[in-house]
C-alpha cells in the first residue's frame, strides 16, 4: 500500500473511531474535519472524552505510519489541550514537547509551524508556576518569529505584542518598552493612524503601571529580556511622566491633524489631562479639561458622565481577604462604606464612616486606600469644584 493509500487508511479508521455513525455516512473525512471535532468538544470542557479520542487517533497513526511522522503533530497538539482542561499540566507538557519535536524534524528548528506549542508550552509552565521555564518559551517563540519574518514584518508583530503583554503583565516594564517601542516604531513607518493610536494608548498605559500599580507577590522572579535587542546600559534611566505624556500628546496631534469628531479629540484630551493630574501637575490638567467640557457641548449626556462626579484615577483599595474559612464551613462578606470630601484638585480630605460590617482591620485599609487615592475632580459650569459626601464601597469576602 503507498503512502497516499496508508494515509486515506487513516483518516478512515480515525474516523470511526473519532465521530462514530457520522464517519460511516461519509467517502472521505479528513484530518481538518477530525480536528474540527474534537475542537468542539473542547470548545465544550468534554476533556476527558477528547484525550481519549486523541490518543486513539494517535495509536491509528503510529500504527500506519510510525512514531515519527508529522501527522502525529496535530492530535498530540488536542491530547495537550484536553490535558490542560483536565489540570494536568505536567502531562499536557509531555504531548507537546513530542510535537514540537517531530514539527521540527518536518519545518526545521527555527521553523514557525511551531510557534502555536511554544504558546501551549507557556499555559502549561505558567500552570505549573515554572516562569523561567514559561518565559524562555515565549522568548524563543518572538525570537524565531523575528529570525524568520524580520523585526519591521508585519507578520511578526503580533508575536512582538504577545511579548509585551507578557512583559507587563510580570511587571517587566523596561524589556516591554523596548518592544513596544518597536511596534510603534515599524506602524508609524507605514502611516496606519489607528494601529499607532491603540499602541500609543498602550504605550501610556505600560508606564502609568510602572508608578501606579501594585506588583503581584509571585510575580516576575525571572531575568527578562528580548532577544536580539541589544541591552541598555545601566546608567540609561526612564521617566514615567514624560514618556506617558509623550504618547498621549502624539495620539492627540493625530487627532487633531485628521479633523477627527469632538468626541475622539475630547477622549484624547481627557487621557492627557488624567496623566498631568496623577502625577501633580494640576494647572495643566485643569487647563485641558476644560477644553474637553468646551468641545462636549453638544454631547451634554457624556460631558456629565465626565464630569458630574469625582471620578477615581487611582484607588489603591486593599486586597480581597480571600475565602480563608472556607474548608471548615463556608465564607461570608464584608463591606466598608465611606463618604469622601474630594477637593477640586482630586485630592481625598475628608473620610466619614458610614457603615463596617463586620468591624476588622479592612476599615482602616480602606480609609488609608483613600487618602491615597487620585481623582478626577468634579465640574460645575467649566469649572472644578469640591465635592463634600462623594460615596466609596468596599466589599470583600472573609
Amino acid at each position: 500500500m503507498n503512502r497516499i493509500g496508508r494515509a486515506q487508511l487513516l483518516v478512515a479508521t480515525g474516523a470511526l473511531l473519532i465521530l462514530g455513525s457520522r464517519a460511516a455516512h461519509s467517502d472521505v473525512v479528513t484530518a481538518a474535519e477530525l480536528e474540527s471535532s474534537l475542537r468542539e468538544q473542547l470548545e465544550s470542557r468534554e476533556f476527558a472524552d477528547v484525550a481519549v479520542q486523541a490518543e486513539n487517533w494517535i495509536a491509528q497513526t503510529e500504527t500506519v505510519e510510525g512514531r515519527y511522522d508529522i501527522a502525529l503533530a496535530q492530535p498530540l497538539v488536542l491530547l495537550g489541550d484536553a490535558r490542560m482542561g483536565l489540570k494536568d499540566p505536567i502531562g499536557a507538557l509531555e504531548a507537546y514537547d513530542r510535537a514540537k519535536h517531530l514539527v521540527r524534524l518536518s519545518d526545521g528548528i527555527q521553523g514557525t509551524q511551531q510557534l502555536d506549542i511554544l504558546y501551549r508550552e507557556v499555559d502549561a509552565f505558567s500552570a505549573l508556576g515554572e516562569w523561567t521555564e514559561a518565559n524562555q518559551r515565549h522568548e524563543l517563540a518572538y525570537d524565531i518569529s523575528r529570525r524568520a519574518f524580520g523585526a519591521d514584518d508585519r507578520r511578526h508583530l503580533g508575536d512582538a505584542y504577545r511579548l509585551v503583554r507578557w512583559y507587563r503583565h510580570h511587571h517587566k516594564i523596561i524589556a516591554a518598552h523596548v518592544v513596544l517601542e518597536q511596534l510603534i516604531d515599524t506602524v508609524r513607518s507605514e502611516g496606519e493612524k489607528e494601529p499607532l493610536i491603540r499602541l500609543l494608548r498602550e504605550q501610556a498605559s505600560l508606564w502609568r503601571q510602572s508608578s501606579f500599580s501594585r506588583r503581584k507577590a509571585g510575580r516576575g522572579h525571572f531575568a527578562a529580556w528580548p532577544p536580539g535587542v541589544q541591552r541598555l546600559p545601566p546608567w540609561q534611566d526612564f521617566f514615567p511622566f514624560r514618556e506617558g505624556r509623550d504618547a498621549l500628546g502624539e495620539i492627540i496631534a493625530l487627532h487633531e491633524e485628521s479633523s477627527d469628531s469632538n468626541d475622539e479629540l475630547a477622549t484624547a484630551l481627557l487621557e492627557y489631562a488624567d496623566w498631568h493630574l496623577l502625577f501633580g501637575d494640576y494647572a495643566t490638567s485643569v487647563r485641558h479639561y476644560r477644553r474637553v467640557w468646551q468641545l462636549l457641548d453638544e454631547n451634554p449626556d457624556r460631558r456629565a458622565s465626565i464630569f458630574e462626579e469625582p471620578t477615581p484615577l487611582f484607588l489603591p483599595l486593599p486586597r480581597n481577604p480571600g475565602n480563608r474559612r472556607a474548608q471548615v464551613g463556608g465564607s461570608q462578606d464584608g463591606v466598608v462604606q465611606l463618604a469622601l470630601t474630594v477637593t477640586h484638585r482630586g485630592r481625598v480630605v475628608g473620610r466619614k464612616t458610614l457603615h463596617v460590617e463586620p468591624r476588622t482591620i479592612m476599615e482602616h485599609r480602606v480609609r488609608i486606600a483613600a487618602r491615597k487615592a487620585r481623582y478626577r475632580p468634579a465640574f460645575r459650569e467649566g469649572n472644578p469644584v469640591k465635592i463634600k459626601g462623594h460615596p466609596l464601597e468596599f466589599t470583600y469576602t472573609y
